[in-house]
């Protein structure tokens, strides 16, 4: 595990108490030069306001005394886009065994041996600009053709389900399944308690039919999809509340720390990864049932 050479002082990390948190993610950065309807960092009552910034400095330091009182050992770095803050990204990195990156791939696929990169597409090329803006989806193309694909960097695109840009689930697949990365991935959206985006659907049951199709494009493409048939088992409707319960009470991803941007540039937790005022009875997030699968069967999560 790395080590911090930061010196001087500075100031000491906000207290989270004395609790172990293996995994933790960190938003490094609340600027991003993308504005996706569906994405949950932005929403109202989560800490987003873009000049509640921490410099380089002091944010290493914190990472690293919160990595030493809490134990964290695998870090999910975010944003906002965290790329816009990528040297800091790539410095903070070794101080964890584990590291990753959501990044939505305009400013390049940033070269990270050894760690994960996600990137976010949402569905091919016309569907997703509509989402992401336009020119989105070439640019994140040229991106991912122009990076060293055997510097030993896992990247998965990742496709987040909605409502509106489900029906892109084999299109997007066909349309990338030849691209050098190291797979596709899939999560559902997470809705806010009130959701009144139309993002999120209001019977479980016609989402379910989602998953089906999620399965049928692992099914078809089992080395390519980076899906667990068991883990999107637990996403349907008779099943999910045992994984999530009403308020989070079972929900595996809890145990992460979550650490956005807050007031004065100060790290606040929110109540889950996905922010402050989530639905957890409509849960999308596909890693909060894939933890449960393997952990109910002893697994490591791998897709």
């Amino acid at each position: 595990m790395g080590s911090s050479t930061q010196t001087g002082a500075t100031r000491e990390p906000t207290d989270f108490g004395e609790r172990v948190f293996r995994g933790a993610l960190v938003n490094v950065t609340n600027v991003c030069n993308l504005s996706c309807a569906h994405c949950f960092v932005f929403r109202a009552d989560n800490p987003n306001r873009p000049k509640d910034k921490m410099d380089d400095a002091t944010m290493l330091a914190q990472l690293e005394q919160l990595r030493d009182k809490h134990g964290i050992r695998s870090m999910l770095f975010m944003g906002g886009e965290p790329m816009v803050r990528r040297d800091l990204v790539l410095r903070a990195m070794p101080l964890f065994e584990r590291s990753s990156i959501v990044t939505n791939g305009t400013y390049g696929i940033p070269s990270a041996p050894g760690h994960l990169v996600t990137v976010s597409l949402d569905g091919p090329r016309e569907m997703n600009d509509r989402i992401r803006g336009e020119g989105v989806f070439d640019r994140v193309k040229k991106s991912v053709f122009e990076r060293d694909a055997d510097d030993g960097t896992t990247v998965i695109l990742q496709m987040t389900l909605t409502r509106l840009n489900a029906d892109g689930i084999e299109p997007f697949v066909e349309e990338v399944k030849d691209w050098p990365v190291t797979g596709i991935a899939f999560t559902f959206y997470v809705p806010s308690l009130g959701d009144e985006t139309g993002l999120g659907w209001e019977d479980l049951r016609e989402r379910d039919l989602v998953v089906d199709r999620v399965m049928g494009v692992k099914r078809r493409f089992p080395e390519r999809v980076k899906a667990n048939i068991g883990a999107l088992k637990l996403m349907k409707s008779g099943r999910c509340m045992e994984v999530t319960g009403e308020h989070g009470e079972t929900c595996g991803l809890r145990q992460m720390l979550p650490l956005y941007m807050g007031e004065g540039g100060n790290f606040e937790r929110t109540f889950c990864c996905y922010g402050n005022n989530v639905d957890c009875t409509r849960c999308g997030a596909y890693a909060v049932f894939n933890g449960a699968y393997h952990r109910a069967a002893g697994t490591t999560e791998e897709g």
